[in-house]
């Protein structure tokens, strides 16, 4: 079965966890810290702190600006299911915004109709890679969940990223937020390690290492030195690696006159290829590629048909039963057969 999404490994990722095994700490250390200052570089924010997973960045983003009961946060309908999980583990109410139907990110008018007293905040998703950027200052904080924009820009108060195992970059699991807050940086390196004020790293080359302060109820949510070791070799390639991703998408737009593409951006990742085909077709032609050896994905079921979430998207109920994501990822080398077969189909 040809995949849908897969990690690139080189022996620089190898080797760098080599080394990390080697040097006999493999929790969270000085490795950790130096792919967050590179990170944070990358992207032109002050601070950034390294999670177990984008879902754990996503949830302390809503802590660190105190979204709880009575609290509203936007969030678009056609995401994953974490970015709407964010607001819940706080107590917080997901609302549930339509997206455009050319983007497939969030539709900012809907949000300006969905804006209230209570909205704490705004969650638009890079959907695909697809920059999702307010056109304009609502005044109200945006967590940027950048899960699938790795590499691209950021705009958001708060930036969340995703290291999955197929994202554009990739560590096996892991995630990140970007900040320009002092204050979130401190309070989300605590609350990232059980709200523990100093790290195990950091009390192991203090005169007292042993003690340390808990000012809040915090959670396991801190990364390791193995995973950051792939991590800075991953960021040292991410600019090749999305070039791929582009290069394969422009094969695609260029091959494939049977389907509708997704829209282009300069600032465009492509951590996704999300085509639209008839919504009757959608899902005998994904089962017609996984007969023929060819993975074919959907991104994503709409948040509406979970029994947590509810709200009016009649977009997201429309677009999303077209879309199938085709196979996009670094070491793909055999696209020619993915477009014949696609080709053929159609035919």
């Amino acid at each position: 079965m040809l995949p849908l999404l897969k990690p690139s490994c080189t022996q620089a990722e190898i080797d760098a966890v080599t080394n990390v095994l080697k040097s006999g700490w493999w929790g969270t250390g000085k490795v950790v810290e130096q792919f967050e200052q590179t990170l944070a570089a990358r992207y032109g924010y002050r601070y950034c702190v390294a999670t177990n997973s984008a879902t754990a960045a996503l949830h302390l983003s809503a802590k660190l600006l105190h979204v709880g009961p009575g609290d509203e946060v936007i969030v678009p309908a056609l995401t994953f299911v974490s970015t709407g999980f964010a607001p819940l583990y706080e107590g917080g109410t997901p609302v549930l915004a339509d997206i455009d139907p050319e983007t497939l990110c969030i539709d900012w008018g809907h949000v300006e109709r969905l804006i209230t007293k209570r909205t704490k905040a705004i969650i638009p998703v890079d959907y695909a890679g697809y920059p999702a950027t307010p056109p304009k200052d609502y005044g109200i904080p945006i967590i940027q969940d950048a899960a699938h924009s790795c590499g691209g820009t950021g705009y958001g108060d708060i930036v969340t990223l995703s290291f999955h195992p197929v994202k554009n970059l990739a560590t096996g699991d892991g995630g990140a937020l970007l900040t320009n807050s002092e204050e979130f940086y401190h309070r989300a390196r605590a609350l990232r390690w059980c709200g523990i004020d100093r790290s195990t790293y950091e009390r192991s080359i203090s005169t007292y290492g042993w003690d340390y302060n808990i000012s809040e109820v915090g959670y396991k949510y801190h990364w390791n030195d193995i995973q950051a070791a792939i991590g800075l070799e991953q960021l040292k390639r991410i600019d090749e690696l999305n070039r791929r991703r582009r290069e394969i998408a422009d094969i695609y737009r260029a091959k494939l006159n049977c389907v509708q593409h997704p829209p282009d951006h300069p600032q465009h990742t492509w951590h996704l290829y999300p085509v639209r085909v008839p919504h009757y077709q959608r899902n005998l032609f994904v089962r017609a590629m996984l007969d023929a050896g060819i993975s074919v994905g959907v991104h994503y079921k709409p948040l509406t048909h979970y029994p947590m979430f509810s709200g009016d998207v009649p977009v997201t109920e429309s677009e999303w039963r077209r879309l199938a994501s085709l196979p996009i990822f670094y070491d793909l080398d055999q696209q020619d057969v993915i477009i014949e077969r696609i080709q053929e189909y159609w035919k």
